[in-house]
């Protein structure tokens, strides 16, 4: 006989050799072996086979964000051998198409040590809440089980205050900046800038009484004391400073207002109004510096300009409110809007909104 065999030739019978040779079935299955061999390799994956290597990879828990199943197996395979260290977290939050991630641990000798924190790189975007969630989400999946991700910051980050390791001024008492989204376990801190160049319109100089020339008499009024720099009682002898002096003693507030000029809410100029003006120049302009936050989740909406405006008393409960709806503020005298330009952005739940107006009056 030619065949390969495998049984014993001491003592195998010529019946047994052709049983043997009579149940070979090695060249009829062979072709269809060869084939199965780097199935799981081959592209476009056979559609009766693909779900299953799915499941033996143990990607069903990633495939959402994927749009074909070859897309799940090739990123999911190289992201299960990096499972429970920061290339997995890296790699899942680049499936987000955060692409410039940091990863933070804990500060040497804090008690909740296995916390970290991220530096996700950019704000959200417009899908904010599936966005944020999924990166929980993904991270959650790809971090040691002992780690737990407890915020992600951009823009605005405030850090809790540790005695004797932080400054005061620059932290927070017991916590670090952020909101949770509802049914997240994350703390979000984000941070935005609107940074505004506005020059006060036509005649709100002389509605606000804050015209003057030099020599113009000045007579006593309350708001003017005798410590104002620049002025005599003789007659105004700097114009441009009285002018800077009395618009920083005046309330104001940042208005958001939406496109059809209605006005989403008021953020109170907490912070002292500072002077930027160039007195080298010749000009009877001055240039004065407003700047207002807006809390994370205080407003909704979408905005379309914003202006600096007078006039305004808080009718909220709490006085000091940094930022009220149309129904909490009055305007008894009426409201003088300056320096009306255009902002244009939407308010978002995990956003701090931080808008600095450059007016020139």
């Amino acid at each position: 006989m030619t065949f390969s065999t495998v049984l014993p030739s001491t003592s195998t019978t010529v019946f047994e050799y052709t049983l043997e040779h009579a149940t070979d079935f090695a060249d009829e299955v062979s072709p269809a072996i060869q084939e199965i061999h780097g199935i799981k390799y081959a592209r476009p994956l056979n559609v009766t086979v693909a779900p299953w290597l799915v499941h033996e990879y143990g990607l069903g828990p990633i495939s959402q964000f994927f749009d074909t199943i070859e897309e799940t197996i090739d990123e999911g395979r190289p992201w299960q051998h990096l499972r429970g260290t920061p290339a997995a977290v890296t790699t899942a939050l680049g499936w987000l198409d955060y692409d410039s991630i940091f990863i933070e641990d804990q500060v040497r000798g804090r008690r909740r040590w296995h916390l970290y924190q991220i530096g996700m790189g950019e704000l959200p975007g417009a899908d904010e809440v599936n966005r944020l969630m999924s990166a929980e989400y993904l991270a959650g999946l790809s971090d040691p089980a002992r780690s737990y991700f407890w915020r992600g910051y951009h823009g605005y980050d405030v850090r809790g205050h540790v005695y004797g390791r932080s400054r005061w001024g620059r932290s927070m008492w017991g916590d670090s900046s952020g909101v949770r989204l509802p049914g997240g376990k994350v703390k979000w801190s984000h941070g935005r800038s609107h940074l505004v160049d506005a020059t006060a319109e036509a005649g709100k100089a002389a509605d606000l009484a804050v015209s003057y020339t030099d020599g113009d008499p000045l007579t006593w009024l309350p708001t003017i004391t005798w410590a104002a720099p620049g002025v005599t009682w003789e007659g105004v002898t700097d114009a441009r400073v009285l002018k800077s002096w009395l618009m920083r003693q005046k309330t104001a507030y940042i208005g958001v207002f939406d496109a059809d000029g209605d006005a989403i809410g008021y953020a109170a100029v907490l912070r002292e109004v500072r002077d930027i003006t160039d007195y080298e120049d010749v000009s009877d302009t001055v240039e004065l510096v407003y700047e207002a936050s807006i809390a994370f989740g205080a407003a909704s909406g979408d905005a379309a300009s914003v202006a600096v405006v007078f006039g305004g008393q808080s009718t909220a409960n709490k006085p000091a409110k940094p930022w009220l709806s149309p129904a909490e503020i009055d305007f008894p005298d009426g409201d003088i809007h300056v320096g009306t330009t255009a902002a244009v952005f939407s308010f978002q739940r995990t956003i701090r909104e931080r808008v600095v107006i450059h007016l020139t009056i």
